[in-house]
């Protein structure tokens, strides 16, 4: 399986699990020459009753992206009653790590 492949795998895990908790979910839509992520930073964004969360779904740590993708999710805005989150997909534990930015 090579990178591409496992990486859909686990935004397809978090993409499920967010349906289950009952939130409505946007995903970048992947097209040439263009931004594959929403914002220029977010895989996901989840829309909830009373929250809207922008995730990031990885298989690496927060701290192995590259600089200016640290810098450009930490600078994205977050207005009242949204989060933006990392979720790290941990293979020995089989679940995701979840760290608020």
């Amino acid at each position: 399986m090579n990178r591409t492949q496992k990486g859909k795998i686990i935004e397809q895990k978090a993409q499920a699990l967010l349906a289950q908790e009952g939130y409505w979910i946007e995903k970048a839509r992947r097209a040439k020459f263009q931004q594959q992520d929403l914002f220029g930073c977010w895989d996901l964004m989840a829309v909830g009753k009373k929250e809207i969360r922008f995730i990031q779904v990885s298989s690496e740590r927060f701290s192995s992206r590259s600089r200016a993708d640290q810098e450009r999710m930490l600078a994205f805005p977050k207005p009242v009653n949204t989060t933006k989150e990392y979720w790290r997909w941990n293979e020995k534990t089989d679940k995701f790590e979840i760290i608020t930015i």
